[in-house]
């Protein structure tokens, strides 16, 4: 097997935190399917969102912790049903596409960290868990160039509502 392909190691690195952005995306992508169509996996099968479904009530069984009180009480909310399924989506597309890559890592943290507070502190870990380690990831993503490989993010920073609103970089 030739492995000149991996003699660059920084540019193999951008190819590979490219490869996680896409598998962060999907992450984010795969939870929206499944709470808006109740595809059967972690929603029941016929409890998805366009069947009358809640895709937050998820957060009653799961939390635990300093917050539980809060996420109990804000569960099963349409409007939290909606910003959940929206977040979902829209950081899934843009994870998985490569763009926006600002406001996606930003969104992407923010998120990340609101799902670690579910439940504080974690149960097998007094401080870590897979949010913080994703969250950790997505900065390496987004510091370490995963969004000029494998996507559309050349494409996105040449429209003229990106150049006049940087931001949207």
């Amino acid at each position: 097997m030739d492995f000149e392909v991996f003699r660059d190691r920084e540019e193999t690195g951008r190819y590979m935190l490219a490869v996680l952005r896409i598998l962060l995306g999907w992450i984010m992508l795969w939870p929206f399917f499944d709470k808006m169509f109740g595809l059967g996996f972690a929603t029941p099968a016929g409890q998805g969102f366009v069947q009358g479904g809640s895709p937050s009530s998820f957060v009653v069984w799961v939390t635990d912790g300093i917050f539980e009180g809060h996420y109990t009480a804000i569960a099963g909310n349409l409007a939290v049903d909606i910003v959940l399924l929206l977040a979902l989506l829209v950081l899934g597309i843009t994870l998985t596409l490569g763009f926006a890559s600002k406001l996606t890592t930003f969104g992407m943290v923010a998120f990340l960290l609101v799902m670690y507070t579910l439940v504080v502190p974690p149960a097998d870990n007094p401080v870590i868990d897979d949010h913080i380690l994703l969250a950790v990831g997505v900065l390496a993503v987004y510091f370490l160039g995963g969004f000029d490989r494998l996507s559309v993010n050349g494409w996105w920073k040449e429209l003229s509502l990106v150049k006049r609103f940087p931001i949207l970089g």
